[in-house]
């Protein structure tokens, strides 16, 4: 009786070598999926930020003045506790409206516009200072507030790509009939373990890029 109950796997190598090459094909179709997402997101982050560069480049709204006057106050980076508040909230909204994304099932439709709206904010905040400042301003806004920014959307664009899949799985459980057994759960898990992983590493990225944010400014205001 106890042989006549045994897992048919141990029975059957080739069974569980079967089973084993389709999960790993499974893995590799869903890694290539979410590196073609990664570069999808980066593009409309692109996107934006040449028409921002184009809004901006007058530099004669408002707004945009009132943008370049705050990111060349030296007063902004006296100190390196408030700058490294400053980048950490910020990484902190931007990381988790990609996690929010994630849990929805227009997400994949979301992130995107995520990523044009960012990069149309920080072009048109790149065309204000360079009318305001000239090179030497753009020079000091690339340095003091973009470099952190651009280390924060790297890590939003690597996030992304783990919220698509969640988003894509609760896009068929909403309106394609349901998604496969189990297959949201392991994708909510898996982009909570990412999203922590994220606001760790902005958060060791915030300290770093604080405390040169302090430094450089000293030089370069």
């Amino acid at each position: 009786m106890r042989t006549a109950q045994q897992d048919p796997r141990k029975k059957n190598p080739q069974l569980r070598g079967k089973r084993w090459l389709r999960r790993a094909g499974v893995r590799t179709a869903r890694e290539n999926s979410c590196g073609g997402w990664v570069l999808l997101c980066a593009a409309a982050f692109l996107a934006g930020y040449l028409p921002g560069m184009e809004l901006g480049r007058g530099g004669d709204t408002p707004w945009g003045q009132q943008l370049a006057a705050y990111y060349l106050d030296i007063s902004q980076f006296s100190a390196w506790l408030p700058v490294f508040m400053d980048q950490i909230a910020a990484a902190f909204l931007q990381l988790m409206l990609v996690v929010l994304c994630g849990f929805s099932s227009l997400g994949q439709g979301l992130l995107p516009l995520l990523f044009v709206g960012r990069g149309c904010f920080l072009g048109f905040c790149a065309a204000n200072v360079a009318s305001a400042a000239g090179a030497k301003g753009i020079v000091t806004y690339w340095l003091l507030s973009c470099l952190p920014d651009l280390s924060v959307l790297l890590i939003g664009l690597w996030l992304s790509g783990h919220a698509l899949v969640l988003s894509r799985g609760l896009f068929q459980d909403v309106f394609l009939g349901g998604a496969p057994r189990g297959q949201l759960g392991a994708a909510a898990r898996r982009l909570s373990v990412r999203a922590g992983t994220a606001f760790l590493a902005a958060c060791l990225l915030s300290v770093f890029c604080s405390g040169l944010c302090v430094l450089l400014a000293r030089f370069l205001l």
